[in-house]
């Protein structure tokens, strides 16, 4: 477990939540996870929680509807969407600027932009705002991620405002629009947006993607690197392998 520590008003907050579904020995914490998320750990009418510390700004309302929400779905008492006072604090400049330097440190093998040997970033990202693509973010970090060894294009956070391509197309063999392409498949997710209804951005996430120009050509470029564009990545709803607030994992 990370570093974590009791916070009583955390723990009122979750309290009052789990109370309404039968729970009665109830303790919270912050806890330094590298990603945004929950987890929990239950039994009976006992209940212990870990709350990302990158919530710990959060006003006591915003708090208390993201611990209700978090009690509806673990108990699936019916639908539960984050609230929109939960959405406007997520995604409010205040949460990026306090919170994306200490993700970046945290998650590591993130080299920013303008140290690529071969390719640039920023002008592979100003190409795609200027076909009018993308809006352009002036918060957005764009970097070559040296860590990323999956099969796509690399990792993206729609919440911190991170787009990590993978190093290996670092590369002067690859074309500069196979490049915007494989960036393109990571900041649309941060380009729609945090939004509480997944399905939703899913669908026009595939919409935009499938629609890009010459998407089949430079998927086939993208592969002789071993970049594989077949599926989409991750939801902008789940943190850089997913940035929602839905727990990475429960008991």
């Amino acid at each position: 477990m990370d570093e974590s520590w009791i916070d009583s008003s955390l723990t009122e907050v979750f309290m009052e939540a789990a109370s309404g579904y039968g729970y009665e020995d109830v303790t919270a914490e912050y806890a330094e996870f590298d990603e945004l998320r929950l987890k929990w750990i239950r039994h009976g009418d006992w209940a212990r929680f870990f709350v990302s510390d990158y919530l710990k700004e959060a006003p006591k309302d915003v708090m208390a509807s993201i611990a209700e929400t978090l009690m509806r779905k673990i108990c699936c008492a019916g639908d539960a969407p984050y609230s929109e006072p939960v959405c406007d604090w997520l995604t409010g400049t205040g949460f990026v600027e306090r919170n994306q330097p200490v993700y970046l440190r945290r998650k590591g093998g993130m080299v920013p932009a303008e140290e690529g040997v071969h390719k640039d970033l920023r002008a592979s990202y100003d190409r795609l705002v200027s076909a009018g693509l993308l809006e352009r973010d002036p918060s957005t970090f764009l970097a070559w991620d040296t860590d990323y060894d999956g099969p796509g294009a690399g990792r993206f956070s729609v919440l911190m405002r991170v787009a990590s391509v993978s190093s290996k197309l670092d590369d002067s063999s690859l074309s500069d629009e196979a490049l915007d392409f494989a960036l393109y498949s990571l900041a649309l997710n941060i380009d729609l947006g945090f939004a509480p209804c997944r399905k939703k951005t899913e669908k026009e996430y595939a919409e935009l993607f499938s629609a890009y120009p010459e998407a089949n050509r430079l998927a086939q470029e993208l592969a002789q690197l071993g970049v594989s564009m077949r599926r989409c990545p991750p939801s902008a709803n789940t943190p850089l392998h997913g940035p929602t607030m839905t727990p990475a994992s429960g008991h």
